[in-house]
């Protein structure tokens, strides 16, 4: 059979009704290939030998393709005189579209599987970018289920906020995010700020939605007439994406992570951490509220899983109650874990929020007979209603969206507004993700701020608003768009501040929420800039330089090592390097594998570009000119969200 792989085995008696269950969870967050879920081999007297699909699945499909996976093996022993195995495992959705943009040769990633079914058809169309995976991806595949993204609350706080009656939209979640006492002003004082979690838009479902959303609000487009270049090179997309990721309470590698947080929190507990919001798709919210598969499945001794209450799960893998019979499609209501609320799902109605779930066979599986035959007897088993039970026993709806048996007892709606999403191009989810990416990535930078005599100069606006005046009213508002372990540090320079130095430290490189005496290091930086009084020449082409090595000798692995040197003119300093020397002198200290950019910012007209745009080249880095000086925030977010080359 061309290019089969099969494993043949003598056929016996050791093969009959064969069935051997695992559901082993690794730690939370670990969902890279994190469950070793379901081995189903299925055998029949005369078989000459054996046959196993591989299935790969998303972590919280995982129960309902075991339950498929056990009815397969009563109803199909032999294909075509071959004993029958199944196989399925886990793998988050981001992650496996990354295996498949390789081939699914990356060490670790096991291997290429048969048949795929992510959580979102985002993931297909990021994954068919490569020639080795469009060699592996041949369609399209079948939806089988569906399952909106939601905003996820504890029932407290929801009910508080009107629910179900009332829906939080996503331009309400960033309102609440920016305000200040919101729990507080609402009489909870105790439930703290108003946060978020957002799981990881590169592995997580949820997280790409918010991301999606957050910038199509931002720029008030629908989602699918993103283009790569606005959200790439739009300011206020980028700072639509920055302001999520630092608004965000917890930002956790994975959906798994995100639902550890909230098991150890407890609304009721002052002392305890709160999380307002949890971004996750709707069956990951019924799962953690029943206790199942993603949201944390109890594992009886013998590696079977059980259902909440400790019972043996049903054999087509929904939970049991007490006499083995399927529990009731509600589920009960319930808190979920131990020690956690109950989270109940608001549906916003300004958003993309319905993913479909899709079975996709791999040409692997198409390309030979045997495999192929069982993809599809799979998939029939996935459609029949034992099959889309399953489904819905772990929190997913049919293809329709419709999904009766949910009400506000599990924390769910039946049929609230939901649209489903639009086709996004590979290339605008790919940019969603870099910007988050240069955003995620903790940042360690040295501000270098030209203080010449000609950053005296008015601009348009009022009265007492000069170019310094703006640029510093800018820099502060930048300073809370830091992560507070984000690493920063503050130079000026005009000519010959320090003996014949042109460059002066005002508040060494370190951590922003370090204590630097009596306060911390952000409040230093503003008390510095505050200071600061504008005269002299310009000696940008030494500092740049000293600055390019300062850096250098400061590196930190891991995290974007940047200068962003701001200036509003030329370089003035008769006695310094040429520009040829400077650009000649970073490419031979420049260095790949520690690589500092210098990202510089040309502020108003007289800025020379020319010589900034040399300068940032030569370190692989963008220049960003600011002609208005009134729009210098809005090219400073633009700097701190550039990706690094």
């Amino acid at each position: 059979m061309s290019g089969a792989r099969h494993r043949y085995r003598r056929s016996g008696t050791s093969l009959r009704g064969v069935a051997t269950l695992a559901a082993v969870p690794l730690a939370a967050g670990a969902l890279t290939c994190g469950w070793l879920f379901l081995r189903v081999t299925a055998g029949a007297a005369g078989c000459s030998g054996s046959v196993t699909l591989t299935v790969s699945v998303a972590p919280a499909l995982a129960e309902p393709l075991q339950a498929a996976a056990v009815a397969y093996r009563s109803e199909h022993p032999a294909v075509f005189g071959y004993c029958a195995s199944l196989e399925v495992n886990t793998v988050d959705g981001g992650k496996a579209a990354s295996y498949l943009r390789g081939g699914w040769n990356e060490p670790g990633a096991g291997e290429i599987p048969d048949v795929w079914v992510p959580d979102s058809a985002d993931w297909l169309a990021l994954a068919r970018t490569t020639e080795p995976a469009n060699r592996l991806l041949i369609d399209s595949g079948t939806v089988i289920a569906t399952s909106p993204v939601v905003l996820a609350m504890p029932r407290p706080m929801a009910e508080a906020l009107g629910w179900p009656r009332n829906q939080v939209s996503w331009v309400e979640l960033q309102e609440f995010l920016g305000a200040e006492d919101f729990w507080g002003a609402r009489g909870q004082e105790a439930w703290g700020d108003f946060s978020v979690g957002l799981p990881d838009p590169r592995t997580s479902t949820a997280g790409l939605t918010a991301l999606t959303n957050a910038v199509s609000l931002a720029l008030d487009v629908p989602p699918e007439q993103l283009t790569e270049r606005v959200v790439t090179s739009d300011m206020t997309a980028r700072r639509a994406v920055l302001e999520l990721e630092r608004r965000a309470g917890l930002v956790p590698d994975s959906d798994a992570g995100l639902l550890t947080a909230l098991r150890a929190a407890d609304v009721d507990s002052p002392e305890a951490p709160r999380m307002s919001v949890a971004l996750l798709s709707e069956s990951v919210v019924y799962q953690y509220n029943r206790g199942l598969g993603t949201g944390g499945a109890p594992v009886a001794a013998d590696g079977a899983p059980v259902a909440a209450d400790g019972a043996p799960a049903a054999a087509d893998g929904a939970p049991a109650a007490a006499d083995g019979a399927p529990a009731a499609a509600d589920g009960g209501a319930g808190g979920g874990m131990p020690g956690g609320e109950q989270l109940v799902a608001s549906y916003p109605d300004d958003g993309q929020t319905l993913d479909e779930i899709r079975y996709i066979e791999l040409s692997r599986a198409s390309a030979d007979p045997v495999k192929a035959r069982m993809a599809r007897d799979l998939l029939a088993v996935v459609q029949s209603p034992r099959g889309r039970s399953a489904l819905a026993h772990s929190g997913f709806r049919p293809p329709d969206g419709v999904a009766d048996s949910f009400g506000p007892e599990i924390g769910l709606l039946a049929r609230p507004h939901l649209e489903k999403k639009h086709p996004l191009t590979a290339s605008v989810l790919a940019a969603l993700q870099a910007t988050f990416i240069s955003v995620h990535q903790r940042a360690n930078v040295l501000a270098v701020l030209d203080t010449s005599g000609s950053m005296n100069e008015p601009v348009p606006g009022g009265p007492g608003r000069s170019r310094l005046t703006v640029a510093i009213d800018a820099a502060k508002a930048a300073l809370p768009l830091f992560a507070d372990d984000s690493r920063l540090g503050l130079w000026r320079f005009s000519v010959r501040l320090r003996g014949e130095q042109d460059w002066a430290e005002l508040v060494p490189l370190g951590p922003i929420n370090e204590q630097l005496g009596p306060s911390t290091r952000a409040q230093a930086l503003v008390d510095a800039m505050d200071a600061i009084e504008a005269r002299g020449d310009t000696g940008l082409y030494d500092t740049a330089l000293a600055a390019f090595r300062y850096m250098t000798g400061h590196y930190l692995d891991g995290r974007p090592n940047q200068v962003v040197l701001v200036t509003d003119g030329r370089n003035s300093d008769p006695g310094s390097l040429s520009l040829d020397e400077l650009v000649r002198t970073l490419r031979e200290e420049y260095s790949p594998r520690r690589p500092v950019e210098i990202v510089t910012i040309g502020y108003g007209t007289e800025a020379d570009l020319g010589a900034l745009a040399r300068i940032s080249e030569a370190t692989g880095a963008e220049t960003y000119p600011a002609l208005d000086p009134n729009n210098i925030f809005g090219v400073l977010v633009g700097a701190l969200t550039e990706i690094p080359h």
